[in-house]
């Protein structure tokens, strides 16, 4: 009995080795298999979004979960220089956990779709240069015309240097800031705050000069309830989300949700 239990033993510490290498290289394999898979969904989703979305560039990173086979932990999706409705982002970052992305959609019909996902971030970087682009893409489309409209960012606000002709404003405004003009025109300086709500942007402003009179509050707070929210921030399809955070950066203003 004891000579036939030492020669199970001995049979057990042989195979060790041989038990070892087997457990590493499997381990090794679901390891590659599953990088080969993250690569090779990362590509189909970036080539889908890029053809359906308009930008510069899409960059897409996924995370398998190590405790479930086949499950997302993260997806990540970065757009450059991407076009939101009238104006264009200079970045866009999309961040969900535990995604369920529609496989069947994406291989049979080439589309995008995310089913469920636990927790999502969204920001986007807007540049002022960009805000200028918008804003004078905003004149064109109201067939309006400004000598000069400058935009530049000091932590908490937006500063604008300003230059519009008279004839340029609606009637309802000119008659508010019409003991401000001169020389047929508006020129001057505004310090704005922004916010979000539910994707409708608003602007406050506690500091206008114009022709090198100060506005008073009583009428910065009539425009600011006749033009509040003045645009909204459009949901890129096929993503959802609600932003409700204006942050103005040294270099951008950051939304977020």
């Amino acid at each position: 009995m004891e000579k036939l239990f030492n020669i199970k033993i001995y049979r057990l510490l042989l195979s060790f080795p041989f038990l070892l290498t087997f457990l590493t290289h499997s381990v090794t394999s679901i390891a590659t298999q599953s990088d080969h898979s993250a690569r090779s969904l990362e590509e189909e989703v970036s080539r889908i979004l890029v053809k359906t979305i308009k930008c510069k560039k899409v960059e897409v990173q996924i995370k398998f979960a190590k405790e479930k086979a086949g499950a997302l932990k993260s997806l990540a999706i970065k757009f450059d220089d991407i076009i939101l409705g009238p104006m264009m982002a200079d970045h866009m970052t999309l961040i969900y956990e535990d995604p369920v992305i529609d496989l069947i959609r994406l291989k049979k019909e080439k589309e995008f779709k995310i089913l469920s996902y636990s927790k999502n971030k969204v920001g986007i970087l807007i540049s002022a240069k960009s805000i200028e682009a918008y804003l004078e893409h905003k004149a064109k489309q109201f067939e309006k015309k400004y000598n000069r409209i400058s935009i530049k960012f000091s932590p908490p606000y937006l500063e604008c240097l300003f230059d519009v002709p008279a004839s340029e404003v609606s009637p309802e405004t000119l008659q508010l800031v019409k003991p401000f003009v001169k020389n047929a025109k508006l020129e001057g300086y505004a310090a704005f705050r922004m916010e979000a709500k539910d994707n409708a942007l608003y602007a406050s402003s506690s500091k206008v000069i114009v022709n090198h009179f100060l506005v008073p509050e009583r009428i910065l707070r009539e425009l600011q309830n006749r033009f509040n929210p003045f645009d909204a921030i459009p949901t890129l399809h096929p993503f959802q989300y609600s932003m409700n955070h204006v942050t103005v950066q040294n270099q951008y203003i950051f939304l977020s949700n």
